[in-house]
């Protein structure tokens, strides 16, 4: 079930994500898989994301941004922005498919070093 994370889900999300806190743009799915939003007027940034290891290539984090991006466009996104790490193909492929596009990158933005792509998503709500 997909649904908006509560305080509850904290305890399972705590070893993926230790400082992590509901709000109110971030959604559970059957505590397989949650996504952290941050909404400034009618833009999105996604700050988080995961998905349990076991169940990770079976479609979890395709239908929560997909469920995610429809209930923050219904609140007035127009625009959905993101940072991925440049090794991280996987997760680039599945932005790539949800119609993000590379936008730029960050030199050394994650604490190894690792250099960010800042990836961006456009939306019309007419």
């Amino acid at each position: 079930m997909l649904r908006l994370a509560t305080e509850q889900d904290f305890e399972w999300t705590a070893a993926i994500a230790p400082n992590w806190r509901p709000s109110s743009a971030s959604w559970v799915l059957d505590k397989k898989a949650f996504a952290i939003w941050q909404i400034a007027v009618d833009e999105c940034e996604l700050l988080y994301i995961a998905v349990e290891q076991a169940e990770r290539g079976k479609g979890f984090g395709m239908v929560l941004m997909e469920h995610c991006h429809k209930e923050l466009a219904a609140q007035g996104a127009k625009s959905f922005f993101l940072e991925v790490k440049k090794s991280n193909a996987a997760a680039i492929a599945l932005y790539k498919k949800l119609g993000y596009e590379k936008i730029s990158e960050r030199k050394k933005y994650y604490s190894n070093g690792e250099d960010a792509i800042v990836m961006r998503k456009s939306i019309n709500n007419n």
